[in-house]
C-alpha cells in the first residue's frame, strides 16, 4: 500500500473506490493534501510495460486498432485542436509525440510542415501508424526510449500522464529532452469533471494511475520544473489540458492544494451517492442523446471513405486549407 503522496508528500488519504469499471478489484484513494486521485498499490514498471504492450488497446477501446468511425473522430478532435492553439504549433518544429496512440496528431503536424517522431508502447497502434499512415513510431515505452538533450522544440503527452508509474519522474525525463526554449503539451482526463458526468462505478481503470484536476496537473508539472506557457494560461486555465515552457527559477506551486482535496473529496462523494450523473451544463439524459447523435454522426462520415489513410489525407488538406485563411 502507498504510504506517501507522489505529488505532495502528504501520508493522509482517503478510500474512494475498491472496484474498477468492470467490478474488478481495485483499490483507489484520495490524497488529503493536494487532491491526486491513485490507484493503490501502484504497479511495477514491469507489470505496465506487459499491459500496455498487448492487453490495454483491447481492454479499453475493445479493438487493437481504431475503427473507421473512431478515425474520423479522432481527427475531427485534432483538427479543431491545431486549430485552436494555432498560435502554438508551427511549420519547422521538430516534434516527439508520446504515447501517440493512432497517431492523428502526428499525420497532421507533419501535413503542416512539423516533424514528428512518435513513441507508442502498444503493438497494435504502433503497427497501424506505421503502416496504415506512414509514420515514424516506436512500439516501446517511455524507459526504453533514449534521446540526446535538448532534442525537441515541442514534446506531446496526451492523455498518458495518468498512465505513468512516477509522473514527475517522467516529467523530468522529458525536461531534458525538449529545448531550452521548447514547449510540453500535457493533456489528461479531469477527474472532477468525470466524476460529475460518468455513472457510480464506472471511473477507474487499471491502466489510469493518476487522476488528475487542473490543481495537481499543474502541481505535476512544477514539480518536474515547468511553469505554464504564459500566452496560452488564461484561455486554458480551468482545463485538463495545458502547455508548458521550461521554469525559470525555483517551481512555482499552486496555491490552496489541501483545499483542492475538499473539493475533490465533494466530487467523489457526490459521484458515489448520486445515482445519476450530473453533467456540467445538462442532464443525463440530455448526454446520452447527444453522445447517440455523436457516434452516428461518426458513423455516417466514416462510410464516405474505403481507407483509413484516406480519412486522414482529407483532414490534412482541410487543416492546411484553414490555416492559410487564418
Amino acid at each position: 500500500m502507498q504510504n506517501t503522496c507522489a505529488l505532495c508528500g502528504a501520508a493522509d488519504h482517503h478510500v474512494v473506490s475498491t472496484k474498477d469499471r468492470h467490478g474488478n478489484a481495485l483499490r483507489t484513494i484520495l490524497c488529503s493534501g493536494c487532491g491526486i486521485i491513485t490507484n493503490d498499490p501502484i504497479p511495477s514498471d514491469e507489470e505496465l510495460a506487459a499491459f500496455y504492450k498487448k492487453d490495454y488497446r483491447t481492454d479499453y477501446k475493445g479493438t487493437p486498432e481504431p475503427r473507421m468511425r473512431q478515425v474520423w473522430r479522432n481527427f475531427s478532435r485534432m483538427e479543431q485542436h491545431m486549430l485552436d492553439n494555432r498560435d502554438v504549433y508551427a511549420s519547422g518544429m521538430k516534434c516527439l509525440d508520446l504515447g501517440s496512440g493512432s497517431g492523428e496528431f502526428m499525420f497532421l503536424a507533419n501535413a503542416i510542415g512539423m516533424t514528428c517522431k512518435g513513441v507508442e508502447p502498444n503493438e497494435g497502434y504502433a503497427n497501424y501508424c506505421r503502416t496504415k499512415l506512414g509514420l515514424d513510431v516506436a512500439n516501446q515505452t517511455l524507459e526504453e526510449t533514449h534521446f540526446e538533450p535538448k532534442s525537441f522544440d515541442l514534446i506531446r503527452l496526451s492523455h498518458v500522464l495518468e498512465h505513468m508509474r512516477n509522473p514527475v519522474r517522467s516529467l523530468k525525463v522529458l525536461h531534458e529532452w525538449l529545448d531550452d526554449d521548447g514547449i510540453l503539451y500535457i493533456e489528461v482526463p479531469d477527474i472532477e469533471a468525470e466524476a460529475a458526468r460518468k455513472m457510480h462505478g464506472k471511473m477507474f481503470h487499471f491502466g489510469h494511475l493518476y487522476n488528475f484536476n487542473p490543481v495537481t496537473l499543474r502541481l505535476a508539472a512544477s514539480l518536474a520544473g515547468f511553469a505554464e506557457l504564459p500566452k496560452t494560461a488564461e484561455r486554458l486555465r480551468q482545463t485538463t489540458g495545458a502547455y508548458f515552457v521550461k521554469a525559470k527559477g525555483a517551481a512555482s506551486l499552486p496555491d490552496r492544494l489541501a483545499a483542492n482535496a475538499v473539493i475533490i473529496r465533494r466530487a467523489m462523494d457526490g459521484h458515489n451517492t448520486r445515482q445519476l450523473p450530473q453533467p456540467k451544463g445538462g442532464s443525463a439524459i440530455g448526454r446520452f442523446i447527444d453522445v447517440a447523435l455523436m457516434r452516428l454522426k461518426e458513423m455516417f462520415q466514416a462510410r464516405r471513405f474505403s481507407q483509413h489513410r484516406d480519412i486522414a489525407n482529407s483532414f490534412a488538406a482541410q487543416l492546411k486549407q484553414k490555416l492559410s485563411r487564418s
